[in-house]
């Protein structure tokens, strides 16, 4: 794993619309009204906050790292995070190519990027999917994160809930 460079972002965009398809395929309605879009994503590079998973020096996977109080998890509601602390690294927009589906690397990566900010003395982690997500909700159970409640997100023109899960390694 890596922090991303603009010369990704070919790569990172093809991950992302073959992740839309793949949503869509599913029946969910998740990243299904051009969010995240090429915008976002040059955003994230911009900020610094986007990781590459590299596999054969291909880039595999992608996800947006954001440190500190987001914005959409101010309000959780059908239950609460483990702590009130804005000191905490969320994870947004976690997409792997389709070339590697299949390979268990989603957890690989999800390790990598746990490890990495853990070795940087963060201990908060939230992310948040889709509540008919399942195969992302494994992954996040997997990987040691608790449900926590319900977050309502932007996307496109729509409000829609997502199911909050939170992970504090002490």
């Amino acid at each position: 794993m890596r922090q991303a460079r603009h010369d990704d972002l070919a790569n990172i965009a093809a991950i992302i619309d073959h992740a839309k398809i793949y949503l869509k395929q599913q029946g969910l309605n998740q990243w299904q009204f051009g969010y995240p879009n090429h915008e976002t994503i040059l955003n994230d590079l911009n900020q610094k906050r986007g990781y590459v998973l590299i596999v054969d020096s291909q880039v595999a996977g992608y996800a947006a790292i954001v440190a500190g109080e987001e914005p959409i998890y101010t309000k959780i509601e059908s239950g609460d995070w483990l702590n009130q602390s804005t000191d905490y690294v969320a994870i947004h927009r976690f997409a792997l190519s389709h070339l590697y589906r299949g390979q268990k690397l989603t957890q690989r990566f999800m390790t990598a990027i746990l490890t990495h900010f853990f070795e940087r003395h963060v201990v908060d982690f939230r992310i948040d999917t889709h509540p008919e997500n399942v195969l992302m909700q494994s992954v996040i159970r997997d990987t040691g994160f608790s449900k926590r409640g319900v977050v309502h997100i932007d996307e496109g023109n729509d409000s829609h809930i997502r199911w909050a899960y939170q992970l504090v390694i002490k």
